[in-house]
């Protein structure tokens, strides 16, 4: 941005893409927002209105879940940590991480601990791999430990285009580390959100069968935040409560205002959803939303915009307590000192 060699835009002129979308958005209310719903038909509209969802963003349902390889060890020398290597279809293989102290019949449920625009799950686990990693472990970076800490049972798992499975094959693959596997989702009909939802639906389906139905809850902040509150508004059978940070906002004041996050880009999202139908969606079950004052991405007064917008639903349902907004002090950072109490109130 710094670099302009072109001549100064004539005054009340605009030329900048940004600008010409920003009116786009302006007056568009999306479709599927749930603000007329009764208790006589919440049910079935939340059940068309997530049917849409899954169609915009191109998830699928049908893949398999199939164990390859598994290694079983002793880690930090207070866990019980499983690796197991998976396939979810033909050229679809990953690594997934399960953490446990003691023994697994004490576990109050199961914590899908995801990461967000970092280097990749393994800051779960609090491991050092990478420059940037000391910095996020430090600043609270280790959900699979806490979770274990805290007597559940965490999966960890590389989302798209992260970690292990960073793109390693592609002819000059771009800096971002998703946005060529979400513009090549776009191309084939699907999107890269559809797409790492699969497998969020594929990997709880199996923990639901395999952990002989115990709770299980989606954890996420920043852009995995966003995806553990999507899967969990679509997944009602699958995932029993959310907690998140850092990524709750209305869609203007966010990601139209800063550059891609790849993930939350879907063909016209904007015309059919905003973010707070996401949390509608999530009730009766719990929905914990942790926002910094000073968070420069999804500030607190945006994630109250958002939250009060879903209440209502709640409150017709006699379920007010399952709708919580934390306000963090600090900026676009884990919170686990708020986080882990606010779980625990609901087990």
């Amino acid at each position: 941005k710094e670099f302009n060699p072109y001549p100064k835009i004539p005054h009340g002129m605009s030329f900048s893409p940004s600008e010409f979308q920003a009116e786009q958005i302006k007056n568009l209310v999306p479709k599927l927002n749930l603000k007329e719903i009764n208790l006589e038909n919440y049910k079935k509209l939340q059940s068309t209105t997530r049917k849409k969802i899954e169609d915009l963003t191109g998830l699928n349902k049908n893949l398999n879940f199939k164990i390859l390889k598994t290694k079983k060890y002793v880690f930090k020398e207070k866990y019980i940590r499983k690796r197991i290597y998976v396939s979810l279809g033909k050229g679809r293989e990953l690594p997934i991480d399960l953490l446990y102290k003691n023994t697994l019949n004490k576990a109050k449920g199961i914590m899908i601990c995801m990461q967000g625009t970092n280097s990749g799950a393994h800051l779960s686990f609090g491991e050092i791999r990478m420059p940037a990693d000391p910095f996020k472990v430090n600043a609270g970076s280790s959900l699979a430990l806490q979770a274990a800490d805290n007597n559940y049972i965490a999966l960890s798992f590389d989302r798209i285009g992260y970690g292990e499975r960073k793109e390693r094959k592609l002819l000059k693959p771009s800096e971002l580390p998703e946005i060529d596997a979400s513009l090549h989702s776009i191309a084939l009909g699907s999107s890269l959100l559809g797409e790492t939802l699969s497998e969020v639906y594929t990997i709880s389906k199996w923990l639901k069968s395999e952990y002989d139905n115990l709770p299980v809850w989606c954890l996420g902040y920043s852009t995995a935040g966003n995806i553990a509150l999507i899967a969990g508004s679509l997944f009602k059978n699958e995932i029993d409560g959310v907690c998140i940070g850092g990524c709750v906002g209305f869609f203007k004041d966010t990601i139209l205002k800063r550059g891609v996050t790849a993930h939350l880009e879907v063909v016209d999202c904007c015309e059919w959803f905003e973010q707070d139908v996401f949390i509608k969606l999530m009730a009766p079950r719990p929905c914990i939303v942790i926002a910094g004052v000073k968070d420069h991405i999804w500030p607190y007064k945006g994630a109250k915009n958002v939250i009060n917008a879903a209440r209502p639903i709640f409150r017709k349902l006699n379920v007010s307590n399952n709708i919580n907004l934390i306000k963090g002090e600090h900026n676009h950072t884990y919170y686990p000192n708020l986080m882990w109490p606010a779980i625990d109130k609901f087990f």
